[in-house]
């Protein structure tokens, strides 16, 4: 028997919640005679109330406050050995039968909610039934699995149910706030479009599952981002992204902060058009903590996610290194949805309880350079038979393993100062032209599968050539970093005492999930860098319309 464990309760749970955990109890006696009945069930509900508003060149574009309630459904059938979640070998994704994206009605009227639910979870378990019988055809016919661990790990229940939470925003203050901020595009020549996005959301987690657990807390996030998009004269578009986000409207930058980041955003994307191509390149480069976080959550933090270590189709470039040097022994890395700040930056990563109702945990991925485990669901791997609280997913998916906070940590520090100074040297060592400070990256993606090359493509914004005569660095465009995990972190040879965070959402297979990613400053000894795609359209060849006609258009 399972012992229940029960955190504070601060709180009745919702007549939702409630509704739902009695449905399970119902689900479950009603087909315990069935053949293949239900060995686990679990509900996930999801309130979601937000304010969206944006506005370009001066005018409001949207301004929207909406609710939605979500619920996944997930009936488990076999037994937690195998299951019908186990993959099928050699299918294609046309072969599997979609998952669907539940709503509830947002009033809670109970009779529509449980027809909902009694609807689904029919058809949730049919579905589980008809896949179970293609698994085990599929095992009967496919040579053994490497990893022959179960498909599912049971967990001591949780019962914690905290207040609700919800976002408060004077929307009219904000229509105005996004007009005045987006205006300051019209400013800056070489901006074809832009645009203020203001989002407050609240969000409130439920879950509850035939074990026994019932959870329910609430995540509220604020963030404002600006941006500006531009095209160069030989087609190829830049954009710049300012972003702040906060867990408090209060934690947000202020009006005079918030026009400097638009006035930034806006010259800096008109200096991009105007930069230089950065060609195809090889050589030392800076990583600036935001690049670097952004860099390893996409360069290594995929790869430490626990499916990728079981699933035969993925590379599995570390699954077999554990115990071994990845990394140079002055840097560790960790997980850490425990932490809701990092010093006075929120970060967005952070969250109790994952998707699975298991507690989110800290997991000491690295250790001073040697590998010690992988992000780990419910989805036990090869060697590691329980979760650590990385189960996540977006409403409407199947859970898998995901990052939350990861953090880079260097034992061995210099300053900014220093770190130049070093970057410079090399340079001059390796006998090339100039060197690379990398000072953010707009995003990228990572191919971690056996048939495609086992690379990554990230995307920095603005990168600076540094020249080891004391010309002044120059901004240039158009490069993408490329290469291969396993070369590049070798290439790592300093880090800077100065911590920065990137917060953001990534998407894999789960959908998109809040993620945040710390690092500091690193010096790599060579870093490959390839041409960007770019577009054959020219800039507009119209002037753009006078900032006074746009006004009496306005008015009339």
């Amino acid at each position: 028997m399972l012992l229940l464990i029960f955190a504070a309760i601060a709180a009745e749970p919702t007549p939702v919640l409630a509704l739902a955990d009695a449905e399970i109890d119902r689900v479950l006696e009603a087909l315990a005679d069935a053949e293949e009945a239900p060995y686990y069930m679990a509900y996930g509900l999801v309130d979601n109330h937000n304010v969206h508003v944006a506005a370009s060149n001066g005018a409001l574009w949207t301004s929207r406050d909406s609710t939605h309630r979500y619920a996944d459904i997930d009936v488990r059938v076999g037994d937690p050995e195998l299951d019908n979640t186990h993959k099928i070998r050699d299918a294609s994704w046309f072969s599997e039968e979609p998952r669907s994206l539940v709503e509830l009605p947002v009033d809670g009227n109970p009779y529509a909610t449980q027809m909902i639910l009694w609807r689904e979870t029919d058809e949730a378990w049919q579905r589980s039934v008809r896949r179970l019988t293609k698994v085990r055809a599929n095992e009967s016919v496919k040579v053994e699995r490497e990893d022959g661990s179960a498909d599912f790990s049971l967990h001591e229940p949780v019962v914690d149910i905290r207040e609700r939470e919800d976002i408060h925003v004077d929307i009219a203050a904000w229509e105005d706030l996004a007009r005045d901020l987006s205006a300051v595009f019209l400013e800056v020549p070489g901006v074809i479009d832009s645009g203020v996005d203001l989002r407050a959301e609240a969000e409130t987690f439920m879950f509850t599952d035939s074990d026994g657990a019932l959870l329910q807390h609430s995540r509220v996030h604020y963030r404002i981002s600006v941006w500006a998009r531009g095209r160069a004269e030989d087609g190829m578009t830049l954009e710049v992204h300012e972003i702040a986000d906060s867990a408090t409207l209060e934690g947000l930058p202020d009006r005079e902060s918030l026009m400097a980041r638009a006035e930034w955003t806006a010259k800096r994307t008109a200096d991009l058009t105007h930069a230089p191509m950065l060609e195809p390149f090889t050589g030392p480069a800076i990583l600036k903590g935001k690049a670097s976080g952004v860099f390893f959550h996409e360069v290594f933090g995929h790869r430490m996610e626990g499916h990728r270590q079981k699933d035969e189709d993925e590379g599995q470039t570390f699954t077999d290194m554990v115990g071994e040097v990845i990394l140079p022994d002055f840097l560790s890395v960790a997980d850490d949805p425990t932490q809701a700040a990092l010093g006075t930056v929120d970060l967005n990563g952070h969250y109790p309880y994952d998707d699975e109702g298991v507690p989110g945990q800290r997991v000491q991925l690295v250790d001073h350079g040697v590998l010690q485990t992988f992000l780990l669901s419910r989805m036990p791997i090869d060697g590691w038979a329980t979760s650590n609280g990385h189960g996540r997913r977006q409403p409407g998916n199947d859970v898998v393993a995901r990052q939350g906070n990861l953090m880079v940590e260097a034992h061995e520090t210099v300053s900014e100062e220093r770190l130049r100074e070093l970057l410079i040297a090399e340079i001059k060592s390796q006998g090339v032209e100039f060197g690379l400070i990398v000072e953010d990256i707009t995003g990228g993606f990572t191919l971690t599968g056996r048939v495609i090359p086992n690379s990554f493509n990230v995307r920095p914004v603005s990168v600076w050539k540094v020249y080891p005569d004391g010309r002044q660095d120059e901004l240039v465009r158009g490069g993408d970093l490329i290469g291969t995990p396993l070369t590049v972190f070798n290439n790592i040879l300093a880090a800077s005492d100065q911590i920065e965070v990137f917060n953001g959402v990534c998407g894999a297979e789960s959908g998109w999930v809040p993620v945040s990613a710390s690092a500091p400053s690193l010096l790599l000894k060579e870093i490959e860098v390839q041409r960007k795609e770019k577009g054959n359209d020219r800039p507009p060849l119209l002037d753009a319309p006078g900032k006074t006609v746009a006004k009496e258009e306005t008015s009339a």
